[in-house]
């Protein structure tokens, strides 16, 4: 089987220039072929040091197997293409090119966007004044999110636009109760007709509804700041793990809200937009948690899970919303590791009532749908996130 070894003329730093390096390969790939389509299909050879991607269609005739070799963990040292098929002698030299092309080259500042869908007719105030993304209003209604990124082609360019778009409308979602989604990605469109407005400076404390005004929603500079940590690459590991947060966050507000829309299937959304509500809590409590105390019996670390999400909620929102929330933390844990199910499922249009002394509801009742508090839960877990920004931004 034909197989090329490009070794690289300078070693990357660490994982992020690899990476950054590969992008560029792929992208002098792109041009160079023509295509450049994935059959992915990662693979770690630990024993010859080799990761392998997938197999990639070049346009040509056959189909390259690509990976690269590495020495040191996260260094990428050479670039492996291998001919699958044995069909054809491999274009040694336009390979080489291509890396050697891809270890000079820089990237260039794109501006790329995306029409935003926001729930119950709301808009935001349009924004310019920040240097690494906007949110522009139009006349007919629309609204585009704007981001500046780094990018070697097209195709990079909608890469690095989706890798952080998501993590942009997990913190919207979090910090206004709402939930987001994008269109297909564009060049940046037009310029808004609207007049420009910044950003709210006021604290995120307030717990019920939404930070709405006159039909504009209003984020807190906070929410901006951590935004631009996302475009910049910069978020600290306590960062990270509160954007982690905010994705099962927005993930849960969606199930919520087709919970209200698909009324067949309702019991299963509100079932698990309480578990991705809870997951949020529970990671939100990890962050500069103390650390995890070990049994002197066993050796093992006790992590205590309940109790912690139970001493953070009762930090941020008191000990009768702890309480709730510690029910509801048990409940979700047997709903996902015995079965036990938050309702009977059985609601029809009407409510009988039903006898159940093995239900997970306190009042040994059935319930056809969860009861759970849905909006009370989602407004005290927003609540917590937005708190929790603010300590970690502005401490």
């Amino acid at each position: 089987m034909g197989t090329v070894l490009v070794r690289l003329k300078l070693l990357p730093s660490d994982e992020m220039a690899s990476n950054k390096l590969l992008r560029a390969l792929w992208a002098q790939l792109r041009a160079e072929f023509g295509k450049l389509a994935w059959m992915y299909q990662p693979r770690k050879d630990g024993t010859n040091r080799i990761i392998y991607f997938g197999y990639a269609d070049l346009a040509l005739a056959t189909t390259i197997h690509i990976g690269i070799t590495y020495k040191k963990r996260g260094v990428i040292d050479g670039i492996l293409f291998k001919d699958v098929f044995n069909r054809m002698e491999l274009p040694k030299d336009r390979f080489e090119k291509c890396v050697n092309l891809a270890e000079k080259i820089a990237e260039n500042k794109v501006s790329i966007a995306s029409k935003m869908f926001v729930p119950y007719k709301l808009g935001f105030p349009t924004i310019e004044q920040h240097e690494f993304f906007s949110i522009l209003n139009y006349e007919d209604g629309s609204t585009y999110l704007c981001l500046k990124v780094h990018a070697f082609d097209e195709a990079d360019a909608v890469y690095s636009f989706s890798l952080k778009t998501k993590p942009i409308l997990d913190v919207l979602s979090s910090f206004t109760n709402l939930y987001f989604a994008l269109d297909e990605a564009i060049g940046l469109p037009p310029s808004a007709s609207t007049s420009k407005k910044t950003f709210s400076a006021s604290a995120p404390d307030w717990l019920d509804g939404y930070p709405v005004k006159e039909g504009t929603v209003f984020i807190p500079e906070v929410c901006s700041s951590l935004i631009e940590s996302i475009i910049c690459d910069n978020l600290t590991k306590q960062q990270q793990q509160l954007i982690n947060a905010c994705h099962h966050f927005h993930a849960a507000r969606i199930l919520e809200e087709q919970s209200y829309t698909f009324h067949s299937s309702s019991s299963v959304e509100k079932e698990l937009a309480l578990v991705l509500y809870i997951s949020c809590l529970e990671v939100l409590s990890l962050i500069d948690a103390p650390p995890t105390v070990t049994c002197e019996t066993c050796s093992q670390p006790q992590y205590r899970i309940s109790t912690r999400v139970k001493d953070f909620m009762e930090k941020h929102n008191g000990s009768s919303v702890a309480k709730v929330v510690k029910e509801l933390y048990d409940n979700r844990s047997k709903y996902l590791h015995t079965g036990s199910l938050l309702s009977s499922r059985s609601f029809s249009g009407y409510i009988i009532p039903q006898l159940d002394f093995s239900s997970l509801d306190k009042s040994s009742v059935r319930s056809p749908l969860p009861l759970t508090p849905l909006l009370n839960l989602r407004e005290y877990t927003s609540f917590c996130v937005r708190a929790v920004a603010y300590e970690l931004m502005f401490a």
